[in-house]
């Protein structure tokens, strides 16, 4: 073969490679550009996908909310109609025995929690600003409260029941009942009003100085008023039972006027209803109005409590005046005590722990 020969077919076989590799260029841009094509799509489609889902989702719950309100509507107007029909043994049988079916396994509160989220009308139970006006009136007669020879007519229909120079009490019959509401009138000079006014809004705190607490939380609370539902369980001596409350409460410090004041009323929430462990207090209020003798934070103040319940027990008139004469002073030097350690070691908080100066020991919650 002459060189001509050998060119031609060297030249053929350069053509050859070049192809091939063009070919193989062509190919692989070819695979780049339908991955990205279908990667940019199928980007597209999962970002619809979960706007979709997202849509449907919303949909679901709003369904499924109606349909809960629609049936418990429905369970409302069973019951009612069943009330008219058997008598209360009889529907208390058949609400425990649906309990036990449905509601166990340690799920029944979370259930009932999520029927009150639907349930508690705060617009209909909250505690009003009338309400807290009317409290805040009190502390205008504390000059009277002081000096019964004052030119005033505030506390002629209420008895006299502890007269001493930092505490004085009152009790006035509730007509038509065998109740008394009482009022307490006391002053502090060694503890500022903000440590007074924290110390009865601290539940956890409370759990510690007041041994006869069994129970004490916050179950529900409206943000936009700042008003809570407190759930309260109070032991009792033996053979009683303990006494349950449930009540809202409502606080509020009125800066122009040096007052703070705290609203206690009882009410019902459908997460705690009624059982027979304890015995339900249905008639209960308390409302208390602090006003510094300075400032908030100052040492100095005078306080005005007033309250009643019903704690659904017979006792003779003695035992209600032995209880007022001592149980007052005990609870509000405790009260005071409580408050003045927790403004001087601000820790017990933390720990947990209250010192009881009379016994000179720690007091834990109760057990």
């Amino acid at each position: 073969m002459n060189n001509q020969g050998i060119f031609m077919k060297f030249r053929n076989i350069l053509r050859q490679s070049a192809a091939q590799s063009d070919g193989n260029l062509a190919l692989k841009t070819a695979v780049k550009n339908w991955k990205n094509y279908h990667g940019t799509k199928w980007e597209h489609a999962k970002n619809i996908f979960s706007e979709k889902l997202r849509i449907l989702s919303k949909q679901l719950a709003d369904q499924c909310n109606f349909i809960a309100c629609h049936r418990l509507r429905r369970t409302a107007q069973i019951f009612n109609l069943y009330s008219r029909i058997y008598d209360e043994r009889t529907i208390k049988y058949v609400i425990e025995k649906f309990g036990h079916t449905f509601l166990r396994n340690g799920k029944t509160k979370p259930i009932y929690m999520l029927f009150g989220a639907s349930i508690f009308q705060w617009d209909q139970k909250s505690i009003t600003d009338s309400e807290i006006e009317s409290v805040t009136e009190d502390m205008n007669h504390v000059t009277h409260l002081k000096d019964r020879s004052a030119d005033a007519h505030y506390m002629d229909s209420w008895e006299s029941l502890i007269d001493r120079p930092h505490l004085k009490a009152w009790r006035k019959a509730i007509p038509e009942t065998c109740l008394y509401e009482y009022k307490i009138y006391g002053t502090y000079n060694d503890v500022p009003a903000r440590a007074f006014y924290d110390v009865n809004l601290d539940l956890e705190f409370r759990k510690h100085w007041d041994n006869l607490v069994i129970k004490l939380e916050c179950i529900e609370e409206d943000r936009k008023s700042g008003q809570e539902v407190i759930h309260w369980v109070v032991h009792y001596p033996y053979p009683m039972y303990s006494r349950e409350y449930v009540y809202v409460r409502r606080r509020n410090i009125d800066v122009e006027n040096k007052v703070m004041v705290i609203v206690n009323q009882a009410t019902d929430h459908p997460s705690y209803p009624e059982t027979n462990s304890y015995v339900r207090v249905h008639r209960y209020f308390s409302k208390i109005v602090i006003k510094p003798h300075t400032t908030f934070d100052e040492n100095g103040f005078d306080y005005v409590m007033t309250y009643s319940d019903d704690p659904k027990t017979s006792l003779p008139s003695i035992t209600y005046n032995w209880m007022a004469s001592t149980g007052v002073p005990d609870y509000v030097d405790k009260l005071h005590s409580a408050a003045k350690q927790l403004h001087e070691k601000p820790w017990l908080k933390r720990t947990g722990k209250f010192y009881d100066e009379e016994n000179k020991t720690e007091v834990p919650a109760y057990q």
